[in-house]
């Protein structure tokens, strides 16, 4: 088992899953992939927290069936060891199984107002490192929660109208005075 002094960090309790990084292979028909961004957050998660869930190996191949971000992640970072789940299945079985595995994770949904609390709170505790969020996602997601619920969607001085592509949260805007100025109309676009 690996120290708090190697790079490895693996949970305790997962000891007895523990296996040489190099023993296992990357499915290179992975249908899902990582893109730099990802692989930096899952580095960052892997220094913060360590491996708390063990990947899913296929006995025959010793191919990652789920956790091949993870594997990378680890293997960029020098990790010498993994924790693994070995199981021995068809390649038709764990192929399946891969495509469930990523598609079910991505089939689920955050509650932004619920998020961006907890998110809100760890960043009051200077805890937000490793959890994959940037200050651009957390300005995103806090704006979302902090819109007015009565915001107006139309009015006689509207000049331009807005939605958001993700949440569908729609404004406008109209006159605006700048420096005591009320002669001029000015397109107010709000972020």
């Amino acid at each position: 088992m690996s120290t708090e002094a190697s790079p490895n960090r693996i949970a305790e309790s997962l000891a007895p899953l523990v296996v040489p990084i190099d023993s296992v292979n990357l499915d290179e028909a992975n249908a899902r992939t990582h893109s730099g961004k990802n692989l930096d957050a899952i580095k960052a998660s892997l220094t913060r927290f360590g491996q708390r869930l063990p990947i899913v190996v296929q006995e025959q191949g010793r191919i990652v069936r789920a956790g091949n971000g993870r594997v990378a992640a680890a293997r960029a970072l020098g990790w010498t060891e993994v924790a693994a789940v070995i199981v021995d299945e068809s390649n038709v079985e764990a192929a399946a199984f891969a495509i469930a595995d990523n598609r079910t994770a991505e089939l689920g949904e955050w509650d932004d107002e619920a998020l961006a609390q907890t998110l809100k709170a760890l960043e009051d505790e200077d805890a937000l490192e490793g959890l994959g969020f940037d200050d651009d996602d957390l300005a995103a997601l806090v704006g979302a929660v902090d819109a007015p619920d009565d915001f107006p969607e139309v009015g006689e001085d509207i000049k331009t109208e807005s939605e958001c592509p993700k949440c569908g949260y729609r404004w406008s805007g109209g006159k605006t005075v700048s420096g005591g100025d009320t002669s001029g109309d000015v397109d107010l676009l709000l972020l």
